[in-house]
């Protein structure tokens, strides 16, 4: 996080610095000291979110690589519309028939996705081909199709409910928002100005894939994998009813509230039930078959293994594999905190946000 406390709306609508800065402005300090002292309930809402959205995500074109690139395009259109200070709604903004990328650089998609240049061409051309985009020389068409496989259909209502969940922590902690925003409303709110909070969620979600497609060598094998740690944390929190995994706020860094978290997680596999392949690929969507492999492929990585009935859990890391997680997590962690504090702070300061077409 800054060191110093940044206006996140003056510098979206390009507000002169000497201008007065909101007295209800949520600063990103404050969102991460009220998050950082809740780490398990917002690990825990985060993960069942992400979950949910990576489904959708491999749902919509069985290829993960291939939906990150289409996420990757379609963000140029919001970088568009807030350069031009234009905030389109949920309704108008897919309601376009079609938006015309000029110039598309193999080369620069590959260094910003770190993705081979040569799959992010075939990928491209499997697009193409399936009438996803329209590739025209250098120029990408993106048309109906595009943004209706990528359309946030179950998303926006499910980011929804965890943004309220937490509100309810940040007013527990700030008091900024008075009181918990019930998820209807800020439902509303996406929705009304779409473009615009879906510009900074992509900015927290693109890289962040990109992060974990990094560190697992594949988004399958994170989809796979996260399940695995999903489910283990998920029932150490039922078993413990969230007490095993307290801590004390005062006497840790942020850095080392957030890494005891992982090295209980990562070290109690033996003491939940674990999951099995045909689970997982109901989970994610991904085929057995496809699951199966991308597990043994994390096994031996060494995340995961199986305990005595046949079941994933996680495995005790060791210290440099625990510090790669941690650093890749940590990262991850900090753009959601972000994003949270830019969120809240553009609702907080709705009054100000250009009425939407």
């Amino acid at each position: 996080m800054s060191d110093t406390k940044k206006d996140n709306i003056a510098e979206l609508f390009k507000v002169e610095k000497k201008e007065k800065i909101p007295s209800h402005y949520i600063y990103n300090e404050d969102i991460d000291k009220a998050l950082m002292n809740n780490i398990p309930q917002v690990t825990n809402d985060w993960f069942k979110f992400q979950s949910m959205w990576t489904y959708n995500a491999y749902a919509s074109l069985k290829d993960m690589d291939k939906y990150l690139i289409l996420m990757y395009l379609i963000q140029k259109t919001f970088t568009h519309y807030s350069d031009t200070f234009l905030i389109l709604s949920e309704n108008t903004f897919y309601n376009m028939d079609n938006f015309e990328i000029e110039k598309i650089n193999l080369i620069e998609i590959s260094e910003e996705l770190k993705i081979p240049k040569e799959t992010v061409r075939r990928k491209i051309n499997e697009l193409n081909k399936n009438g996803v985009i329209e590739r025209i020389g250098k120029r990408i068409v993106l048309n109906t199709e595009a943004f209706q496989k990528q359309r946030p259909v179950t998303t926006i209502k499910q980011l929804s409910v965890f943004l309220s969940k937490m509100s309810d922590i940040i007013n527990n902690e700030t008091k900024v928002l008075n009181e918990q925003v019930d998820s209807k409303t800020l439902e509303n709110f996406i929705r009304e100005n779409f473009s615009l909070v879906w510009r900074f969620y992509f900015r927290t979600q693109i890289p962040n894939l990109v992060s974990w497609r990094s560190f697992y060598g594949d988004l399958e094998t994170y989809n796979v994998t996260g399940t695995v740690i999903v489910n283990q944390m998920h029932k150490l929190r039922s078993k413990y009813k969230g007490k095993g995994i307290l801590i004390d706020n005062d006497k840790l860094s942020n850095d080392d509230k957030f890494k005891k978290i992982y090295e209980y997680a990562f070290s109690r596999g033996d003491e939940i039930v674990g999951i099995n392949a045909s689970s997982i690929s109901e989970i994610t969507g991904i085929p057995r078959a496809t699951v199966i492999r991308k597990l043994r492929q994390s096994t031996k990585f060494g995340l995961i293994q199986k305990d005595k009935n046949q079941l994933y859990i996680t495995k005790k890391l060791k210290k440099t594999k625990l510090n790669s997680f941690f650093d890749t997590g940590r990262e991850v962690q900090s753009r959601v905190y972000n994003f949270i504090a830019t969120f809240f702070s553009l609702y907080v300061s709705k009054e100000r946000i250009p009425k939407s077409k």
